[in-house]
């Protein structure tokens, strides 16, 4: 989860850069157009290449997690669930067996079985109640891990939207400059000349 962290400080590092170099830019005079150094630029865009594969590991390691904690409360439900199922069995065996014991009398015979009736209903209501109980666990882990998920996803959409809309305003305004400036040469040569 640390390693998470950083990585997100790393992204939040690079787009706070890109903002810098923005915002401390040469400005063009009477334009909104600024001049941006094409190798400090192509560093930071160096720098989001190289985290952003590593933000959507960690999104997968935790997703990865989160499958084996489902897939571990799963495995604890199952065998809650034999447990419950063994004792089950145990119980029914040892009421049958009293049962037999008792078989000499038609009327106490017949009270075993109810009573036996009885514990197998129970047990069986104890364990479908821990199932239940089990699978609304897995659900609630699995839904906590998409969620999760999809906030990663979210965030790390969210960075990238951001990041290529400023390029694409960038790389806009210094075609526009260059446009501006080859306009300008043959302007300020034939005045020379004349």
């Amino acid at each position: 989860m640390i390693e998470h962290e950083n990585e997100n400080v790393n992204l939040d590092r690079i787009f706070e850069e890109m903002y810098e170099l923005i915002n401390e830019a040469r400005r063009l005079p009477l334009t909104d157009k600024i001049l941006i150094e094409e190798s400090d630029l192509s560093g930071l865009m160096d720098d989001l290449k190289e985290a952003i594969p590593k933000e959507v590991k960690s999104a997968t390691q935790v997703l990865e997690e989160q499958k084996l904690i489902l897939n571990k409360a799963r495995a604890d439900a199952d065998r809650i669930v034999e447990n419950a199922r063994v004792e089950a069995e145990g119980i029914v065996e040892r009421a049958q067996v009293k049962a037999k014991q008792l078989v000499q009398q038609e009327e106490v015979v017949h009270q075993a079985n109810v009573a036996a009736d009885e514990i197998r209903k129970e047990s069986l209501q104890y364990q479908m109640e821990v199932r239940r109980e089990a699978d609304d666990y897995a659900l609630r882990v699995k839904h906590e891990a998409l969620q999760y998920a999809d906030d990663m996803l979210d965030y790390i959409g969210k960075g990238l939207r951001s990041a290529l809309q400023g390029i694409e305003e960038n790389q806009g305004n210094v075609a526009a400059e260059q446009r501006s400036i080859a306009g300008d040469a043959p302007a300020a040569l034939s005045e020379e000349l004349s």
